[in-house]
């Protein structure tokens, strides 16, 4: 005789989370963030960091003479004029005091990075993923730096865009409208957005209204010459010393200091002055040129595909920053951020990617030479010290690792843009 009884049911097992992803609570997250926002705010102290202030000294300085009289036409004219209602609360919340207005800065760049750290932990499906883990190292990697620019605001603008680029493209739109409001390198981001088809006219709608709005803004308090002041300020300056193009320049002064001297120009940034310079810059003009032309075939490429995926216009934004940065004059610090947010917003879309975690790998890397180069070399750096080959090989290392992450997200564009789509089931993009 058959038995009927029903067998005994195996305990259920929650399924297995993906290589590198560990269930965490929003408790264990925060502590997390605080501890290695922490070290990297401790960095200022026992790494002799306290010259990273002076950005913000400088914004002070500026918004104080404006409050004392001064016209605001000459007022950060380096920057575009939407900079000022990002920096007025904190100046008028510290009653115009330099030092409260330097705290505040630093408080308000916190916050900016705690809710984009949130919004990535919400995108890894509030477990540890990669993108929560990449912006979590990240930060300390470049230092407390990321908390007196306010280049952490376009950053993670960026970022969010990538994020929103898929399911919210006017949104995507709007973002970088704002990112281009504060600092012009996010305007050469729109054609990224602009590469699925269908997606044209919200990118276009939520760009354009938001540019437009802001453009009208500045034009009105302003005038037209405070609107294309930072246009001019830019194409005026001369070759930085970081900047990748002037790396073989920096490389021939450890050898020879006499030949080429570094000062501090009008412009406010350390700028190398000697024999093949004006070369350089001329240089760096055809590589401008080359990058765009570069960046058109990749735009192009990506745009004949059915409908790119959010995977493909992050590597395409990725690209498009690493180019701009390495065939420009200018390399400030800073810059590294730009690549922080994207890079992170595209774990969130394409978790347990190998090519992703291999460029965050080489990014985290290129951070902290960025960091042992400003601002714990720069004195020697710009000094004639016998420590300064030393620290100049480390900045020529960083700019070598900047040339090798180009290659990197170009590759991945080429690759995205050749194999052809794959016809399973789309999985699911996380919601946010």
């Amino acid at each position: 005789m058959v038995s009927t009884a029903t067998p005994p049911r195996r305990p259920m097992r929650a399924p297995a989370l993906p290589e590198g992803i560990i269930a965490q609570g929003r408790t264990a997250i925060a502590l997390r963030w605080v501890l290695s926002r922490a070290l990297a705010l401790s960095m200022m102290s026992f790494l002799h960091e306290g010259d990273i202030t002076g950005d913000v000294q400088y914004y002070g300085r500026s918004l104080h003479q404006l409050f004392s009289g001064g016209a605001l036409r000459d007022t950060l004219q380096e920057y575009p004029l939407p900079v000022l209602g990002l920096l007025l609360p904190q100046f008028l919340l510290g009653f115009l005091n330099q030092a409260a207005f330097i705290l505040l800065f630093a408080l308000s760049m916190l916050v900016v990075d705690a809710v984009f750290t949130a919004l990535l932990w919400r995108g890894d499906g509030r477990q540890r993923g990669d993108a929560t883990n990449v912006w979590l190292w990240f930060v300390p990697a470049i230092g407390p730096l990321a908390y007196f620019r306010f280049d952490l605001v376009p950053a993670v603008l960026a970022g969010g865009a990538v994020l929103a680029a898929i399911r919210r493209p006017a949104v995507a739109g709007a973002l970088t409208a704002i990112g281009a409001g504060l600092k012009l390198w996010p305007a050469v981001m729109m054609p990224t957005f602009l590469i699925r088809r269908g997606d044209r006219k919200a990118v276009l709608l939520g760009f354009g209204a938001t540019g437009l709005a802001l453009a009208l803004i500045s034009l009105v308090i302003g005038g037209f010459q405070r609107l294309v002041a930072p246009l001019q300020w830019q194409s005026a300056r001369g070759l930085q010393i970081e900047s990748v193009i002037g790396t073989p320049l920096m490389a021939a002064r450890m050898f020879d200091h006499h030949r080429w001297t570094l000062a501090i120009s009008r412009y406010k940034a350390w700028e190398i002055y000697g024999p093949g310079v004006s070369a350089t810059v001329k240089l760096s003009t055809i590589a401008t040129v080359l990058g765009g032309l570069l960046l058109i075939v990749l735009w192009w490429r990506a745009h004949k595909l059915a409908a790119a995926s959010a995977e493909t216009l992050g590597w395409v934004f990725l690209s498009t920053a690493l180019i701009v940065t390495i065939t420009n004059k200018t390399l400030s610090p800073q810059y590294l951020l730009w690549l922080g947010g994207p890079i992170a917003a595209l774990a969130v879309r394409s978790p347990g990617n190998p090519a992703v975690r291999r460029f965050a790998r080489v990014l985290l890397i290129t951070a902290i030479a960025t960091q042992l180069v400003y601002p714990i070399g720069y004195q020697q750096i710009t000094g004639k010290s016998a420590q300064m080959p030393v620290w100049t090989s480390v900045l020529i290392a960083r700019n070598l690792l900047l040339l090798y992450l180009t290659w990197l997200a170009v590759r991945q564009v080429w690759i995205q843009t050749r194999v052809p789509v794959d016809s399973s089931p789309a999985r699911a993009e996380p919601n946010l």
